[in-house]
């Protein structure tokens, strides 16, 4: 998908300029992860990660994927990123930037289903 809005293209390219908003990014594409393991597979410092996950929320280029509630009442969440890939391309007339995002499953989007029914829903293969 062509990116056409300025402040998209800017926080895309913002986002690729930062080397841990990158690391954040690259490590949340095929699986979602705590701030914790995001942070210790990626040696951020974990005040960094918490601000770079922020920023990476309000730009739209990463989501809150599951908010776990641990028995001892403590809440974190797990973040995948929106951004499969991205290329940017530089001319003479202007900056362009393309984002592959992240295709979303059925079964992921009937998680929510899921949860409050209590049973397993099986989702049926695409027609076609």
């Amino acid at each position: 998908m062509l990116v056409l809005e300025q402040d998209r293209k800017d926080a895309i390219l913002q986002s690729m300029a930062d080397k841990f908003m990158r690391e954040i990014l690259a490590s949340t594409v095929s699986q979602a992860k705590s701030i914790e393991e995001i942070s210790g597979e990626n040696g951020i410092p974990i005040s960094t990660c918490y601000r770079r996950v922020h920023e990476l929320l309000s730009l739209r280029l990463l989501r809150i994927e599951r908010t776990i509630i641990t028995d001892q009442g403590k809440k974190f969440e797990t973040y995948r990123s929106l951004v499969k890939e991205a290329t940017v391309n530089f001319s003479k007339a202007e900056v362009s930037v393309e984002v592959t995002f992240q295709p979303r499953e059925p079964e992921e989007r009937l998680h929510i289903w899921k949860t409050v029914r209590g049973d397993e829903m099986k989702v049926a293969p695409p027609v076609g």
